[in-house]
């Protein structure tokens, strides 16, 4: 049975976000100092909100709503290289009301939840101090 190295996982855990959206945000810092770390610290804040408020408007059947929600978290995403929860955030982002209930799309808010907890770590460990 082949096993992988034990790095394995945070190398794929590392490829969530995009290193060049990353460095992107630390030029910022040049004239701005902290600025960088500020960014982190409101999408850290924020994402959860959003989730919830997309969870919301499934329950709602608010396909507006969720798609509103996750626009602004895929817009947030992709400014921080998230691009694994950019795609979930696009999947949900053209919903209609009636699909709202199905189980493909329950499926896609486990996927939600698991690609903005693994951005929100992974962006984290890129600003200790906050």
């Amino acid at each position: 049975m082949a096993v992988g190295p034990p790095e394995a996982p945070a190398m794929a855990a590392q490829s969530l976000l995009d290193p060049k959206a990353l460095e992107l945000l630390r030029m910022l810092d040049r004239d701005q100092p902290g600025a960088f770390s500020e960014f982190v610290r409101m999408f850290v804040h924020e994402a959860p909100d959003l989730v919830k408020k997309m969870e919301a408007a499934q329950a709602a059947g608010d396909a507006d709503a969720l798609g509103k929600a996750a626009h602004y978290l895929r817009s947030a995403a992709l400014a921080m290289g998230a691009s694994a929860l950019v795609e979930v955030c696009h999947s949900l982002e053209h919903l209609e009301d009636e699909q709202l209930g199905s189980e493909a799309i329950d499926a896609l808010f486990v996927e939600l939840r698991r690609r903005t907890r693994d951005a929100l770590i992974l962006l984290l460990q890129e600003v200790p101090q906050i």
